[in-house]
């Protein structure tokens, strides 16, 4: 059980918040919300996978709010113009995938910190979504996008079925492919991953087209949701993402990763917003219900590596990758 608890730490205070609003409302455990608890955390936990190789490589991507937009926009935009659905949704990814690739260029090319580059990323996608889009919506009716979000194959709704599919992708990639050791042995010591000879440019171009190409994904899931984009979605998105890994016990400096942890985390700020809303609590409270959760997890994680800091030595994730 201990050994248990460990490998997924958030399971006791997701059963806490569960339990407490189980006996505050009568309406928390009822299917039709815990569904829906469910169906959000899942559009969240879905890039927060992706967010999560690059924080286990000790990199983040600050941009992913900002792509979500671009992507809804482009998005809804070709299905106006006469696009088939299909197409657009590959536009949207292939938008996303762009954005990626730019970052990951920038960092690795022209040496421009993360933080820097992705920052100014933020504001230049944001900037090119409002400017396509003049300040309007991007209204559509379209069934085959809202599928994405309101389909049920084999009765369990889409959003679920995909991130259960992300889920078991990402735990296969991060403890069973050398390409998860690679990323982590570069978050781990990026210096002596280049030196053991890991493609260390490559890997971290990778990373950030795979951590576009979600955030892109996540546009598609908003603009199901409501059927429409426009430059104002996903602020803030990029806070849900870095939150829900952190939250999650993946290293903030990199050489670790906890795919199981990213899920509960979504699965646990999810249920508390649910909760919020369920109390009648303001909006903005949930954005500070997250700034908080997000400030603990980083005092958990600076106790967590004062506790078990030893004398240096050659990172295990290294040694494992050159295996």
């Amino acid at each position: 059980m201990s050994a248990a608890l460990r490998k997924a730490p958030l399971v006791v205070p997701l059963l806490l918040v569960v339990l407490f609003l189980a006996l505050r409302t009568d309406s928390f455990l009822s299917g039709g919300n815990i569904e829906n608890v469910l169906v959000n955390a899942a559009i969240v936990a879905v890039p927060g996978l992706a967010m999560t190789f690059c924080l286990a490589m000790g990199e983040f991507d600050l941009s992913v709010g900002s792509t979500v937009s671009l992507a809804a926009v482009v998005c809804c935009s070709a299905i106006i113009d006469g696009v088939p659905v299909l197409l657009a949704m590959l536009l949207a990814l292939l938008a996303g995938a762009l954005i990626g690739l730019v970052n990951g260029m920038v960092v690795t090319k022209l040496g421009v910190t993360p933080f820097i580059a992705t920052l100014a990323t933020l504001v230049i996608v944001r900037g090119l979504a409002l400017a396509y889009t003049d300040g309007h919506d991007q209204i559509v009716s379209s069934p085959a996008l809202k599928y994405l979000v309101g389909g049920r194959p084999l009765g369990v709704p889409m959003p679920i079925l995909l991130a259960v599919l992300a889920t078991a992708l990402a735990w296969w990639s991060i403890n069973r492919t050398r390409f998860g050791r690679w990323v982590c042995a570069v978050g781990s010591n990026r210096e002596a991953a280049r030196v053991s000879g890991l493609p260390v440019d490559r890997i971290r171009i990778a990373i950030y087209v795979l951590v576009g190409t979600a955030g892109g994904f996540w546009g598609l899931l908003i603009a199901s949701q409501l059927q429409k984009g426009n430059g104002q979605l996903g602020l803030g998105f990029e806070l849900d993402a870095i939150t829900v890994v952190v939250l999650g016990g993946t290293a903030l400096l990199g050489g670790r990763a906890s795919v199981l942890g990213t899920v509960l985390a979504a699965v646990l700020i999810e249920t508390i917003r649910n909760g919020l809303n369920l109390l009648n609590t303001p909006p903005a409270y949930q954005r500070i219900s997250v700034g908080l959760l997000l400030i603990a997890a980083l005092a958990l994680l600076g106790l967590r590596r004062r506790v078990t800091a030893g004398p240096a030595t050659v990172p295990a994730a290294v040694k494992e990758a050159v295996v």
